[in-house]
């Protein structure tokens, strides 16, 4: 045996420097210090990668703004179960918000699985829990989201919007969800939007595409309160047969107008009595904003227009409403139906109109349908500022009702309004004296009642109008914009299967796919055989050449190398 005594494990061998042995641990320490400075900058510039169809866990920049703007910490209490089809998806919307701000911190309480925990959420929020008959608690809230003890409720039904029961279709609405409840809990005030009625208003619970039930619902949604604010009766001491109907059976409380912080004239169409007009004026001059949204109404006899008797109050702002009809001529703006009456009005540079950049990136901007043109009175510090305007080539049509007798493709006469038209303005007036607000008063004045109506949040073709209203409303309550978060797109949420399609599906699995190979598998085993006895093949194994081969490859063999 030798020696030597063999080397430990792990030690340098023989003949290594110090050098060479330094040179190694810092090597070694300078590979810790890198993956460290690695980690601490992943951690610092997380990223996510959203490869679902349509961005389905892509944030807004409505989102991101919010969530940007969160101070304190949110708590997010998911109350689904973990079989639930929903809590994937939520856990995965959750992410990417906590990935934006920290500070949103999320809970996940299974009702099945941690009764405990669901039990102190229950009794702290008041939820209302019930079980199935197998077992499964069900409640009325799938999410919290609570800033302290002000908390705001998510249902199922607001994370995701059937589309077509039949098709098992359903659209995601995750983002618009949650932001919306946290804009909720954030806000810690709500301002009042007023609708005056008595003038033949459409009522704020009138639905469908004529209605404002969409806009209240969209106003509500927003944290915005809503109210109708009673008036007085036309001349015929009437109201509307339509509003009328609308009505609710009991009269709602009257609302003292100097709780509003918006008032809204959504399209009267019979005369606003001075007292009233006077109140409003007053509302304005005091320090309130309004929206005047006003459009030609024809009186019984289709021979003029009804004066509505609002031209003092509009004067506040600086504004006239002509008693003409737009038509716009310019074909890449008028509908393709009708005689140029629907249109879409080019959208010019204010803060109102900063959220229609993004819609018009998509297609989609304001359109208008029976529209009265704007006219600026203003002389003195009060200048009204056009929204939306029509191209050169749009007239405003005086003799309407002697055209209408006999229409057609309407042209400019003598004594029209021609282009370009000002169907939309905004004005800000000087604050009134003693008055802490940060701006004085704002009115924004529409030459059409229909941009108020439900198609606008019904139809995506109306979107841009949509975003026009919403944006006004914001300004005029001097508040964040609304919450504006494009629709994802529509997936299949299930598979409805009958008896029948069960037993086609049986017979195919069980019957048809197994039949199927096997006579691909007799097909082939028939062609091989083909393939070996078919006679006449020179090189085949069974043909005479074939043979001769294999006789003379044997005979070489026997003989040997020479």
């Amino acid at each position: 045996m030798s020696g030597e005594r063999p080397a430990q494990a792990g030690a340098p061998p023989p003949g290594t420097s110090l050098g060479e042995k330094v040179s190694v641990s810092i090597g070694i320490i300078a590979a810790m210090v890198l993956a460290v400075l690695v980690n601490l900058l992943v951690a610092r510039h997380y990223k996510r990668w959203d490869w679902t169809q349509g961005g389905l866990y892509t944030l807004s920049d409505a989102t991101v703004s919010t969530l940007r703007s969160i101070e304190e910490p949110i708590r997010v209490y998911v109350l689904l179960s973990e079989g639930d089809p929903l809590t994937l998806s939520v856990r995965h919307q959750l992410d990417a918000y906590r990935a934006e701000n920290p500070r949103i911190e999320v809970q996940v309480t299974d009702p099945d699985r941690r009764p405990a925990e669901f039990l102190a959420v229950q009794q702290r929020y008041g939820v209302v829990a019930g079980k199935t008959e197998d077992g499964r608690i069900v409640t009325d809230a799938a999410i919290i989201v609570a800033r302290g003890d002000r908390p705001h409720f998510l249902t199922a039904s607001d994370l995701v919007e059937v589309e077509d029961e039949d098709d098992l279709r359903s659209r995601p609405r995750l983002e618009q969800a949650l932001t919306g409840a946290i804009r909720s809990v954030l806000r810690s005030e709500r301002p009042m939007v007023c609708f005056a009625t008595g003038h033949g208003e459409k009522s704020i619970e009138a639905g469908g595409a004529g209605g404002l039930a969409a806009l209240k619902d969209r106003l509500n949604k927003n944290n915005y309160e809503v109210a109708e604010l009673g008036g007085g009766r036309g001349d015929d001491g009437h109201g509307d047969e339509e509003e009328a109907r609308a009505a609710p059976a009991e009269p709602a409380p009257e609302v003292d107008l100097g709780r509003c912080r918006v008032l809204v004239l959504a399209g009267p169409s019979q005369p606003v009595p001075a007292s009233d007009v006077a109140r409003y004026r007053a509302f304005i001059e005091k320090g309130g904003s309004a929206l005047l949204a006003l459009g030609p109404v024809p009186d019984e006899s289709d021979q003029q227009y009804v004066d509505l008797g609002l031209s003092s109050l509009l004067a506040v702002a600086g504004v006239e409403l002509r008693s003409d009809f737009v038509f716009e001529l310019d074909p890449k703006l008028r509908s393709t139906q009708g005689f140029g009456e629907t249109f879409s009005p080019i959208v010019r540079p204010h803060p109102i109109t900063e959220g229609l950049v993004k819609a018009a990136d998509h297609g989609l901007g304001p359109v208008l349908t029976v529209a009265s043109s704007l006219a600026s009175t203003a002389s003195g510090p009060v200048v009204p500022a056009p929204l939306l305007v029509t191209s050169d080539s749009a007239f405003g049509m005086v003799d309407f009702f002697g055209w209408a007798r006999d229409p057609s493709e309407p042209k400019p006469r003598d004594g029209d309004h021609p282009g370009p038209l000002t169907v939309a303005c905004a004005s800000e007036l000087p604050k009134p004296a003693g008055s802490s607000a940060a701006h004085g008063p704002r009115v924004v004045v529409v030459g059409s009642p229909g941009v108020l109506y439900g198609a606008n949040w019904q139809s995506p073709e109306l979107r841009g109008t949509a975003v026009f209203v919403e944006s006004a409303l914001s300004w005029l309550a001097a508040s964040p914009p609304m919450l504006d978060i494009p629709d994802k797109p529509s997936v299949t949420a299930g598979l409805r299967i009958s008896e029948d399609s069960l037993a086609g599906i049986f017979r195919y699995v069980v019957v048809y796919m197994p039949l199927a190979a096997a006579l691909l598998g007799l097909a082939v085993y028939l062609a091989r055989r083909g393939a070996e006895r078919r006679p006449g093949d020179k090189g085949g194994p069974g043909s005479p050449a074939g043979r001769g081969a294999r006789g003379a490859s044997a005979e070489a063999e026997r003989e040997g190398p020479p």
